[in-house]
């Protein structure tokens, strides 16, 4: 019995593979040919074809029969057994026909292309009902035609013919989307369509699918910004261990008497005095401020004014308007990132230190 059924597998696909590239839709007494070469047809045909981004295919054709009683599931073993034995034997007119199919297809479309790594198992499955599949593979080179962003399918196999047994199903990877489809499928599953035979018949410039590269791909600008938010979390991270390691000075007696107008000018002096030792100390290894954000802004100026400034500098040398840079400050000290507090009429903003806003607070009341 299972040399029978081989000729019907065979036979299937030249009929439809053949006559699909031929542009020819077979007759329906075509149809009848694996009942005149089998007395086991398959009953039904699954075909899965596998999009890849180089343009290639990889095809797989399951035939699948009901095991209804003994002597099919014996047939069936037998069968098992001889390709196990022998895979040559079918692996070698499956492949000379279709490389023949292939070769059709290169000269309909123009292009190169060719069929290789063949090979055929079989299995029994249990899906509501006994089934004995033999499943033939093959890589079809070319089968789709490929852009940077994107690739087209179904010239190769223009006018393919579908019988009410046979399902075509044509996948695509992840990061890909349908753009179009034609005709419409029965079935859209995840980054594939199905159609059925038994309510699909292509005709000529059909099946066609564009895919194009869309869903989980990394495209140029997500690229930029996953390279930006990296960069900002390094720099981020940078800052924030200067401070947790100390690199800060301690506070100076700039913070006494914060009622008198004139250690509020001493403390400007200080302050002037720091920002010129901090600009000198700076590299050519510092951030573009462009990459930070607004927080990380107003702390690397503070690193810069040794942990201590007043906040109308960070409005002046980062040209902010009183608003931004009031609700910036608010954010960063409600997060308890940044501290300040009041010399005579200047908000002056430091890193969290109890001891020093305590002492000044305390000598702001005397």
């Amino acid at each position: 019995m299972h040399p029978r059924i081989e000729l019907g597998v065979l036979a299937v696909i030249v009929i439809v593979l053949a006559a699909a590239t031929a542009g020819v839709t077979p007759a329906a007494g075509q149809t009848g040919l694996i009942a005149q070469q089998t007395a086991v047809d398959a009953d039904d045909v699954r075909i899965t074809v596998t999009l890849a981004e180089d343009g290639s295919a990889e095809w797989e054709l399951a035939f699948r029969s009901v095991l209804e009683t003994d002597d099919d599931e014996a047939a069936f073993e037998s069968l098992q057994s001889d390709i196990a034995d022998d895979p040559a034997a079918y692996t070698d007119p499956f492949a000379e026909r279709i490389r023949r199919t292939v070769a059709t297809a290169e000269n309909t479309t123009n292009r190169e292309m060719a069929a290789d790594s063949f090979s055929v198992d079989t299995e029994t499955q249990s899906l509501g009902r006994e089934y004995g599949i033999v499943t033939y593979r093959f890589t079809w080179a070319n089968f789709a035609t490929t852009t940077d962003d994107e690739f087209r399918a179904g010239d190769a196999i223009d006018g393919f013919f579908l019988d009410d047994q046979t399902r075509l199903r044509i996948g695509w990877p992840d990061d890909y989307t349908a753009d179009s489809v034609t005709p419409a499928a029965d079935e859209t599953p995840d980054n594939a369509v199905v159609w059925d035979g038994d309510s699909t018949d292509f005709v000529t410039g059909e099946p066609r699918i564009v895919v194009a590269s869309g869903g989980g791909g990394l495209t140029p600008g997500m690229l930029i910004g996953i390279i930006i938010v990296i960069l900002l979390a390094g720099v981020g991270g940078w800052f924030y261990q200067r401070r947790d390691s100390g690199d800060q000075p301690p506070a100076t007696a700039g913070a006494t008497n914060t009622g008198s107008a004139t250690d509020a000018d001493t403390d400007a002096r200080h302050t002037e005095t720091d920002t010129a030792t901090a600009t000198a100390a700076t590299t050519d290894d510092e951030p573009d401020p462009e990459l930070l954000s607004n927080e990380e802004q107003v702390l690397r100026l503070l690193d810069q004014h040794g942990g201590r400034m007043k906040q109308k500098q960070v409005i002046e040398e980062l040209g902010w308007t009183d608003a931004k840079t009031s609700k910036v400050v608010s954010g960063l000290r409600e997060d308890g990132q940044i501290d300040s507090f009041r010399i005579g009429r200047e908000n002056v903003l430091t890193y969290p230190d109890k001891k020093l806003t305590d002492d000044t607070d305390d000598e702001a009341d005397e």
